[in-house]
């Protein structure tokens, strides 16, 4: 191509984003497909998002007064909350301004009042926005403006057991809602698959039917009354026919500040499967289950292709992946009404009952729904709603088309309605992606033409409002709106389609998606052509396995309501969702590591909860630590993981202890040569050091010889790994294996958790690495006294007449699943009452600690948090398996002066056999105060000690 056509081509980019980048890619591939390929790499360099927030300088300050630390204006948090679930084609998503100029989250309705005024008075667009769980646009910019996170509005504020309803603030979580009904006897009608991170006020402003859905219909008619902040400042509640000017418009109408549902008595869900060889079968079932009144509450349709995609990600192969499934679920009190019913209509229509743990296996699985996404390792979905007469056909049209490649699951509305959720499986960092998008529209063009529609609006079908919504409601929103938002600052571009408003900042993204719809053929034979010539190389600056997973996050936000960090701080920069937003933006070169991407991708406690509900089952936590020497391969450490390991490598402890001074606690004889040794660590031997005492007195006392390192012992390196100094953690293993080899030690029993792991998960790796030999069994105390207990070795002779609640240490519980090991333990002990914490086992809190880094307000909410549960146990007792666990929870039941303390496991297992033990609060009270002023102002910053940048 001619250099001048070169220059142009540049220069309309930097004016218009990337308005003309779906139809180059494509144009160019015809005329020279060697020049489009490599000018399409070197157009990327001029095009950056925008990251310069546009808000009046009097309305900052004015943010910053009323919200204070809630109003945020930084890169990180505003490129964060320019996403939703949905993934775009880059080419695409820079037809919109979708950064916006500042994120605020408000706790009230006076809050939300006061912002609209401001935002009227500045004519600046507002956003609202509840945990991002659709693929729609709703929540995403349009146009910048302010991002109204409704995260900290979440009070139940009434249930009326007369009525059966219940009345909530716009953030509650669906699944929070559904626990705190179920203790009362209650129950939702009905509930989104996305319950376990989608907020109530979302789902309404999203519009959408879900579980439940067979007999309670789409979620609007579900509705008693809705509060509304109008775009003047007014509120209004909104019931019966009004509830159209809110139902499903993605807030442009006003923020959802209130909301009253209506509730149901509550019941088990008893779920059965069904499988049939042909989908004519499967619709005749449902058709027929229609016609002779089965009641039936929830009904769900999954072709082969679902199966077999789901098993595949999952290796979990227990259904015949050449059949489809129906999933029907009844509350237990109809159980006579409809079992015997639907194995007559299963077997009249050739179809097969499968086993009931099946059944229970399908629904317990019910919230996942995107398990294969880690194939992908991106998704394009498309979700229609169709009669059901026409779901054969349907699903037939699309098995024609792509040979299996689209995985189907619909959802019964009422009982001649279904939607179904596509997926396909693709991958966005390929040139052939936006076509693989383009594959969505098609589905819905298939749809369309069966008499069926798109399930939901947002911003990215705005067009289609007229279908969705009927002409005569549309054009009296409109005439709402118009009336109650002039000027358009409530949520612009969403639902209103360009030809009624003609200022939609949505327009040029609207008809790129008509050009793209209209050139799908065209688009689809390029885009082959182009991904067989790109191959499947692509450049990362990251490990495979983040990399991976970074473009494999399903994006649910699951993570956000189990992850430590954004519980006390509910920013979605704080949540791993949010650190893979920006894993995406850094991998594609569009943010730099520098000190705030890399604080905002540090924050972590290492807790694993997030790996425990991640849809792509992703291991969340190694990957965050695997970005530690990525830190340091950008010039960057953190201050407070810097002075600890000058302590470690100046005196081989985390505090800084003289070695002489650490080890006054031993008080038994030990062996400088055996199988067995005791591995006390920096906290056990130091701040808890009734820990280290016990254990070595109880060896003692019932006969095992153990040996102990005394001062040669030093850190087992974990926090040179958290602050990840490789090299040094890397010398540091080789010389503690080498001290143990000499001894001959084949057991090393740990009473540190954090210890325990290090040495489990990371010594092995680098003694291979090394060359050196790590044939060690390495042994957590609690699963060591459990073995004594079990083989009669650990007898108990004196009983202590105490109630306990025990808490599971994230290291000991949900990174190796320990959980029964402890407890054995505590019901071996004579006296002593377990009482459990309603966050027990897997799902444990963790007690904050590790966050002390980078934010010691996280620290303490997560203390208290966990503490006051306990306390409301009605325990004696808090009993910790871990020196960190237990110097929080000591310390913070003594600040907050509750009836329960802390006890460590070993305590109660010393007392029992008669051995005296020491009360470490007085210890514990000054080391964290130590603590504390050691890392009161520790952050990410950039590197003092230039000879540590390594290559990521």
């Amino acid at each position: 191509m001619p250099e001048l056509v070169q220059k142009l081509y540049v220069s309309l980019v930097r004016f218009w984003g990337k308005k003309i980048d779906f139809l180059a890619d494509f144009v160019l591939f015809f005329k020279n497909l060697k020049w489009s390929l490599e000018y399409r790499m070197k157009i990327r360099s001029v095009r950056r998002d925008n990251v310069d927030t546009c808000l009046p300088k009097e309305l900052e300050r004015k943010l910053k007064s009323v919200f204070q630390d809630r109003a945020r204006f930084n890169k990180v948090d505003r490129l964060v909350y320019s996403h939703d679930m949905g993934v775009l084609p880059e080419q695409v998503r820079q037809l919109i301004s979708c950064i916006p100029d500042a994120v605020v989250q408000p706790i009230s309705d006076e809050e939300v009042t006061l912002l609209v005024k401001l935002a009227s008075q500045y004519n600046v667009p507002l956003i609202p926005r509840g945990a991002g769980t659709s693929g729609y646009g709703g929540a995403v910019p349009a146009k910048g403006g302010i991002v109204v996170d409704f995260t900290r509005m979440r009070e139940i504020l009434a249930l009326d057991e007369k009525e059966l309803t219940v009345t909530v603030q716009p953030g509650v979580v669906w699944s929070d809602l559904a626990d705190y009904l179920k203790a009362r006897g209650y129950a939702l009608r009905l509930y989104p698959s996305s319950s376990k991170s989608a907020t109530v006020a979302g789902w309404i402003a999203q519009g959408g039917s879900g579980y439940g859905s067979y007999e309670y219909g789409f979620c609007g008619e579900n509705i008693v009354s809705v509060d509304l902040i109008q775009p003047n400042g007014t509120r209004k509640m909104l019931t019966g026919a009004d509830l159209d000017f809110v139902y499903g418009l993605c807030g442009i109408t006003g923020f959802i500040v209130g909301a009253t549902l209506r509730i149901k008595e509550f019941d088990e869900e008893v779920p059965l499967l069904a499988a049939f060889d042909r989908l004519e079968d499967a619709t005749q079932a449902i058709v027929m289950m229609k016609d002779e009144n089965v009641p039936l509450w929830s009904v769900t349709v999954t072709t082969p292709a679902y199966i077999t995609l789901k098993q595949r990600a999952t290796q979990h192969f227990v259904l015949p992946e050449d059949r489809y499934f129906i999933t029907m679920v009844y509350p237990k009190e109809r159980k006579s009404q409809v079992e015997s019913k639907v194995k007559d209509i299963v077997t009249a229509c050739r179809g097969e009952m499968m086993r009931e743990s099946l059944a229970k296996e399908e629904w317990d699985d019910k919230f996942y729904p995107m398990r294969f996404k880690k194939l992908g390792p991106s998704l394009v979905a498309s979700e229609v709603i169709l009669p059901i007469e026409n779901l054969a056909s349907f699903v037939a049209e699309i098995e024609r088309k792509y040979k299996g490649q689209f995985a189907l699951e619909g959802t019964m509305i009422h009982r001649d309605k279904i939607s179904i959720l596509g997926f396909m499986l693709a991958d966005e960092r390929k040139l052939d992606f936006p076509l693989a998008y383009a594959n969505s529209l098609t589905v819905i063009e298939i749809a369309e033409k069966l008499g069926g529609r798109v399930f939901s609006i947002g911003l990215y079908f705005a067009d289609k409002a007229p279908d969705v919504l009927g002409e005569p409601l549309l054009k009296r929103i409109w005439e709402y709106k118009q009336k109650i938002d002039p000027v358009g600052i409530m949520n612009p571009g969403k639902i209103i389609p360009p030809s009624l408003d003609k200022n939609s900042p949505a327009k040029k993204l609207l008809t790129a998606m008509r050009v793209a719809d209209a050139g799908k053929g065209l688009i689809s034979l390029a885009g082959k052509f182009l991904s067989r010539l790109q191959g499947d190389n692509f450049q990362s600056p990251l490990n495979e396995q983040i990399t991976h997973d970074t473009f494999a996050c399903a994006r649910c936000g699951y993570c956000r309501k189990v992850c430590t960090v954004f519980d006390a701080d509910p920013w979605e920069s704080n949540s791993p969702r949010g650190k893979y937003i920006l894993l995406s933006e850094y991998i594609k070169k569009k943010i730099k590591l520098d000190e705030e991407v890399a604080a905002a991708l540090f924050s972590c406690t290492t807790c694993k909860k997030c790996d425990i509900v991640c849809q792509i089952q992703a291991h969340n936590a190694h990957n965050w630590m695997s970005l530690r020497p990525c830190f340091h391969a950008a010039g960057l450490e953190n201050t407070g993981l810097a002075q600890i390991r000058k302590n470690v490598l100046d005196t081989g402890n985390f505090w800084g202890i003289p070695k002489e001074e650490r080890f006054k606690w031993l008080d038994v004889p030990v062996l400088k040569k055996g199988k067995i040794a005791y591995w006390s660590g920096c906290w056990a031997s130091i701040v808890m050091d009734n820990m280290a005492q016990n254990l070595t007195r109880i060896l003692h006392k019932i006969g095992i010889e153990f040996v102990h390192f005394g001062e040669n012992e030093t850190c087992c390196g974990l926090y040179l790994l958290l602050g990840g100094y490789m090299e040094d953690f890397t010398r540091l293993v080789k010389s503690n294996l080498e001290m143990i080899k000499e001894a001959g030690v084949e057991t090393i029993i740990f009473s540190c958790p954090g210890c325990y792991a290090t040495f489990s998960e990371n010594y092995p790796s680098i003694a291979e690495q090394l060359g050196i030999d790590c044939n060690i069994k390495f042994c957590h105390v609690t699963v060591f006294l459990s073995e004594l207990v079990h083989s009669g070795k650990l007898q108990f002779t004196t009983p202590l007449n105490y109630t306990v609640t025990y808490h599971d240490s994230c290291h000991v519980g949900r990174w190796f699943g320990f959980y029964e090991e402890p407890r054995n333990v505590i019901k071996a002990i004579p006296g002593v009452v377990l009482k459990e914490m309603p966050h027990n086992r897997q799902d444990s809190l963790c007690c904050g600690l590790v966050a002390a880094f980078d934010s010691l307000p996280t620290v303490a909410h997560s203390g208290q948090k966990r503490v006051a549960e306990a306390e409301a146990t009605g325990a004696d007792y808090l009993i910790t398996n871990c020196a960190g666990c237990g110097s929080q929870f000591n310390a913070t039941s003594c600040a907050m002066g509750t009836k329960i303390r802390q006890k460590d496991l070993t305590d109660l297992v010393a007392e029992a056999l008669g051995i005296p033990v020491q009360d470490p609060t007085q210890k514990v009270g000054n080391y964290m105060a130590k603590a504390v002023e050691l890392l009161k102002n520790s952050k990410m910053t950039k590197k003092r000690n230039k000879e540590l940048t390594k290559v990521c």
